[in-house]
């Protein structure tokens, strides 16, 4: 009898919307995009756990899942197929991680949250929180904060792959906390406008703060291009920028009636060093497609 196959979708991200620091913690608002990673898994009893291309986030994310549900002499197999860029800040890591946990779970039969996903996904690395439906705040090194704060109002974003990798585990893994703290006053205002902005159902008011954050970052992992982006998408009728605060990748917001031409793209890739890699997407909510 064939093993049966547990199939799951999980978004990618365009950077975050925000992030920083709030009351002394570490916080993001990720902003989940319609690119997805799709993980396929089995479990059988008394197996190894066999992942089809090098990813040990996923192998640890079945271990984590399988001793969270006491289910230590199960094993499986793991299959990934990705449209999300790695190392790029996109949180493929976590849409794979994610998947796996969730798909696990649905393989043992058990329920289980997007807090328990986040939960167990922090114990492999610092995570997105694309796990959530909607658009959350959330601590993404030690889970302390994890609070809705809306659904994004229907856009357009430009997806721009400017080149090169960032290994997140180790940029993580550095004190930025004193460069977090001198943004502190700052981010708490802009915290405190996009909420606003989602509550009120704003675009224009969200690519604001998500500008704001994305300039407030540059003092922790500097952009080169990132004037250029800006002057340019102010001058094309954009709503703001969004970017990878620990990677490389970059959106232009949009309205979403807006009409992109390849001479616009083109525009776009003059900015940078190199023809980036440019994705034609909008932001979405999180969470697992099923």
């Amino acid at each position: 009898m064939a093993k049966k196959t547990y199939t799951v979708k999980f978004p990618g991200s365009c950077g975050e919307l925000m992030q920083g620091m709030t009351k002394g913690k570490n916080f993001l608002i990720a902003c989940p995009i319609n690119l997805f990673s799709e993980i396929s898994i089995n479990i059988n009893k008394n197996s190894d756990i066999i992942c089809d291309s090098n990813h040990w986030k996923s192998v640890r994310a079945m271990e984590e899942t399988l001793k969270y549900f006491g289910a230590n002499n199960f094993g499986g197999v793991i299959k990934i197929k990705s449209e999300i860029p790695s190392g790029k800040g996109m949180a493929s890591s976590t849409a794979d991680i994610s998947g796996v946990i969730f798909a696990t779970a649905m393989a043992l039969n058990e329920e289980i949250s997007e807090n328990e996903i986040a939960k167990i996904a922090l114990s492999i690395e610092p995570t997105d929180g694309t796990m959530f439906k909607d658009i959350y705040l959330f601590d993404h090194k030690k889970g302390l904060i994890s609070e809705r704060i809306g659904s994004i109002p229907e856009n357009r974003l430009l997806v721009i792959d400017s080149g090169g990798v960032i290994d997140t585990i180790e940029f993580n893994k550095k004190d930025h906390n004193r460069l977090l703290s001198e943004n502190e006053t700052s981010i708490n205002k802009i915290l405190k406008k996009i909420k606003d902005g989602f509550k009120n159902k704003k675009l224009s008011v969200i690519g604001e703060c998500s500008t704001e954050s994305a300039v407030l970052n540059q003092k922790i992992l500097y952009k080169y291009y990132l004037d250029k982006l800006l002057d340019f998408s102010l001058n094309h009728n954009a709503l703001g920028i969004t970017v990878a605060h620990s990677g490389t990748a970059a959106g232009i917001i949009f309205p979403p009636d807006i009409v992109i031409k390849e001479s616009f793209c083109n525009q776009v890739s003059g900015i940078f060093d190199y023809s980036p890699k440019i994705y034609d997407c909008k932001i979405t909510g999180g969470g697992v497609i099923a």
